[in-house]
C-alpha cells in the first residue's frame, strides 16, 4: 500500500449477489480476502478500476474463482503461486503494469480467456501473448501462455534430473579414484585415473556452466522451440484438412436433400398432370359418373384448382375443334 494512503473499508456482504462479488470502483488498495472467502458460493470476482498494486499473500486461497476481473489497476506482479486458482476460466488483466507472468500459469489448464492489453510486457511475453484485440486473440493468448509455461517447467525438471544424474556419476567415479590411490600395486593406473578424473571434472564443470547459461537465457527469454512450432503447424494443417472434409460432407448432404426434394416435387407434378388428363378425357367423352368418382380421390386443396383448369382446357379444345371443322368459306 503506498505511503499516506488510507485503507478503504468495504462491506463485502452488500456487494455479493448470487455467485458474483462486485468490488469495482471502490478505491481499494488491499483486497479483503478473508471476507470474500467467507462467501463460498462466489465464483466471479470483479476488482476492476481500483488502486491495487499487488494481490497480497493470501489471495490464492480463493480457489473457487472461475472468472476474475483485475482490469484498470496498477498491478506490477502476480503471486508466484497464482496457479493455485485451477478453476479459473476467464482472467482480465487489461491496463495494468505487468512485465512478466509467473510460471505457475502452467497449472491453469481450464483457462480459456486472457486479456493483457495495456501492460508493458517484455518482448518474449509480448510475442507469446499476442495482441488480444479480439475475443479469438484472447482465447489464443490463454492457450499459448499455459502451454509455454508448462513446457518450460517440464524442461526445467528434465535439466534438474540430468544434473542430479551427473552428480551421482561424478560421486561414484571419485569414490573409485580414491580406492585406486589407496592401492600401492597400481601407480600407473592411479595416474591415468587421476588425469581422466581431472578431464572429467573439467568437462563436467564446462557442462554445468553451459547448462546454467542456457537455463538463465531460457528464464530471461522464454523462447519457443522449433519442435513446438512444428507441432503447431501440424495442428493447423490437420484443422484445415478437417474443415475441408466437413465442408465437403456438408455440401454432399445439401445436394442429397435438394435432389430428394426435386424428385418428390417432380413426381407430384406428374401425378397431378396424369389425373388432370384423365378427368379431361372423361369429361370430353361425356362420362360424368367416372369423372365424379375420380374427383372424389383428389385432395380438397387441389380439387377446385383442377376442376377450373380442366373446364378452361375443355372449352379451349372444343373451340379449337369447332374452328377446325367449319369450312373455309364460313370463316
Amino acid at each position: 500500500m503506498p505511503k499516506g494512503a488510507d485503507k478503504v473499508r468495504v462491506n463485502v456482504k452488500e456487494r455479493v449477489e448470487d455467485e458474483s462479488c462486485d468490488l469495482s470502483l471502490s478505491e481499494l488498495t488491499e483486497i479483503p480476502v478473508r471476507e470474500i472467502a467467507s462467501f463460498k458460493r462466489v465464483t466471479f470476482l470483479d476488482l476492476s478500476s481500483n488502486r491495487l498494486i499487488t494481490l497480497g499473500r493470501n489471495f490464492t486461497v480463493l480457489t473457487r474463482l472461475v472468472k476474475l476481473d483485475l482490469s484498470k489497476n496498477q498491478i506490477r506482479l502476480l503471486p508466484d503461486d497464482f496457479g493455485q486458482l485451477e478453476q479459473l476460466r476467464h482472467l482480465d488483466l487489461y491496463n495494468n503494469c505487468l512485465e512478466n507472468l509467473p510460471l505457475s500459469f502452467a497449472r491453469l489448464r481450464r483457462l480459456r480467456y486472457l486479456d493483457l492489453k495495456g501492460n508493458p510486457l517484455t518482448p518474449a511475453w509480448d510475442r507469446i501473448v499476442g495482441r488480444c484485440s479480439t475475443l479469438k486473440d484472447c482465447q489464443q493468448a490463454a492457450k499459448n501462455t499455459v502451454n509455454v509455461c508448462a513446457n518450460f517447467n517440464s524442461e526445467y525438471i528434465e535439466r534438474e534430473r540430468l544434473a542430479a544424474q551427473e552428480r551421482q556419476q561424478s560421486s561414484t567415479q571419485m569414490a573409485g579414484a580414491g580406492d585406486g590411490d589407496a592401492s600401492s600395486s597400481s601407480n600407473l593406473s592411479t595416474r591415468a585415473n587421476g588425469s581422466e578424473g581431472s578431464k572429467l571434472k573439467s568437462n563436467k564443470a564446462n557442462r554445468k556452466t553451459k547448462s546454467k547459461k542456457s537455463g538463465a537465457v531460457a528464464e530471461n527469454e522464454l523462447t519457443i522451440k522449433p519442435v513446438q512450432q512444428h507441432s503447431v503447424a501440424t495442428k493447423s494443417t490437420n484443422q484445415k484438412h478437417n474443415s475441408k472434409k466437413k465442408s465437403t460432407t456438408n455440401s454432399a448432404c445439401w445436394l442429397r436433400v435438394f435432389s430428394g426434394v426435386a424428385f418428390s416435387s417432380l413426381m407430384t407434378f406428374l401425378a397431378l398432370f396424369i389425373i388432370n388428363v384423365l378427368i379431361i378425357y372423361m369429361i370430353m367423352f361425356k362420362n360424368p359418373d367416372i369423372a365424379d368418382k375420380l374427383v372424389e380421390y383428389i385432395p380438397h386443396q387441389y380439387r377446385d384448382w383442377i376442376l377450373t383448369k380442366t373446364e378452361i382446357f375443355r372449352l379451349r379444345v372444343t373451340d379449337w375443334i369447332s374452328e377446325f371443322r367449319t369450312p373455309p368459306e364460313e370463316h
